[in-house]
């Protein structure tokens, strides 16, 4: 029997539950289909988005020659086995000035769309909002999603291109350091800015600056690692020819796509769990054994916990108050028409029912214990997390039945 190791409770710390967070989330939205669906997407609006830009470049520069050696560039770095191919097509489209006409560009526009809606969709599931079915606006939406992608694409190749300057002057004072880990570094940074920009733009909510370049930087990371091992990765796949022919070089490219939209996908992941931290943090209090004598109550102490002495009273009947309260230590009393219903002791909680309701207090409680130490839920935090969470809420609901069968 494989015994799973179990993780002391003394290193069970905000860090550690964030973490676990992380790998639950990849779990809970099905992390290998929706990396799949991007990627699928991914392939077949790319060359949209590549012919797309290639009619702004050469609208705005004066060659288009250069439009298209940097987006060979680009092409090379996010399809290497289809690149060549896929530039041939850009150069025959580029000569033939009649098919640049406005509804050429909608429908190429219209062709990207769903690689920018699976990506919308995606997120929304990563941070438990709710999806709102409203096509025409989704589309609008999702066009200029392509708009900012194509922008996010152009600015990363014009600044790399100063980039390289700026590292040939850097040389000349730093001596010590080479030139192509000049450039490494400078496009590494610039990657991660641009990716910040696209988690910006693409996740609805207010997000803190700092979770978005942590999860920027670990996915541009994850973009470099797989870079520098792509020759690795096409050696070990020379026998696919084998099998699919001339299909080889579109499996590879999938396949490719498929862990750089994955490094998104975990980057977007940790965003997520980062931002909802202190609900990660809550949850635990419904999951974990024993968890008021867990180290992680500590925390929650510092975030939401009050120290309550005897008989003092938390809420009365008729209160307009929809939080929830979790006994750390301590006993408090429940009292409806005058008589203790019910007592509330260390690991269990109570005011649940107003919470669901959103009705004024039907009964109030005071500490009847000499202290008690109370973290205090807020409406927000508690509801966010049963919609994110389902086994969660049926846990939650499941409680509240047998509490109210048993009185």
């Amino acid at each position: 029997m494989v015994k799973i190791f179990k993780v002391p409770d003394r290193y069970q710390g905000k860090s550690y539950f964030i973490l676990r967070e992380i790998f639950m989330g990849c779990r809970r939205h099905n992390f290998v289909a929706l990396n799949a669906s991007i990627a699928f997407f991914t392939l077949f609006a790319f060359i949209p988005l590549i012919l797309l830009m290639f009619f702004f470049l050469s609208h705005w520069l004066s060659s288009s020659a250069f439009a298209l050696h940097e987006l060979n560039n680009l092409t090379s770095i996010l399809l290497p086995e289809m690149s060549q191919k896929i530039m041939k097509e850009v150069s025959k489209a580029s000569t033939q000035k009649a098919s640049w006409g406005l509804i050429w560009i909608i429908v190429l526009f219209l062709a990207a769309t769903p690689l920018t809606a699976s990506i919308r969709s995606g997120f929304i599931n990563i941070m438990g909002l709710p999806s709102k079915p409203e096509f025409f606006k989704n589309k609008i939406r999702d066009i200029f999603a392509v708009i900012s992608i194509m922008l996010l694409f152009i600015v990363y190749i014009f600044v790399n291109l100063y980039l390289g300057e700026a590292s040939t002057l850097f040389k000349q004072y730093i001596p010590s350091l080479g030139k192509s880990f000049l450039d490494e570094l400078l496009s590494f940074i610039l990657l991660i800015f641009v990716v910040t920009l696209f988690f910006r733009l693409y996740f609805s909510l207010k997000i803190e600056k700092k979770h978005l370049l942590i999860g920027a930087a670990l996915t541009s990371g994850c973009w470099l690692l797989l870079s520098n091992i792509f020759e690795f990765f096409v050696t070990m796949s020379a026998s696919y020819g084998l099998f699919f022919g001339g299909m080889r070089n579109l499996f590879i490219s999938f396949i490719w796509l498929y862990l750089n939209t994955g490094a998104l996908l975990i980057g977007a992941e940790v965003i997520a769990a980062l931002h909802k931290q202190d609900i990660v943090l809550i949850k635990q209090l419904f999951v974990l054994k024993n968890i008021y004598q867990h180290p992680i109550v500590n925390h929650l102490m510092v975030l939401f916990g009050s120290k309550y002495k005897k008989d003092v009273i938390i809420f009365k009947a008729g209160d307009a108050d929809q939080r929830l309260f979790f006994v750390v230590e301590g006993e408090v009393g429940v009292v409806r028409d005058g008589k203790i219903v019910s007592r509330v002791t260390a690991g269990q909680y109570f005011g649940e029912l107003s919470l669901l309701n959103k009705l004024p207090r039907v009964a109030s409680a005071f500490v009847s214990s000499d202290w008690a130490r109370i973290i205090v839920i807020p409406e927000k935090q508690m509801k966010k997390l049963l919609a994110d969470d389902n086994q969660i809420a049926m846990r939650f609901l499941s409680n509240i039945a047998k509490r109210l069968q048993s009185t």
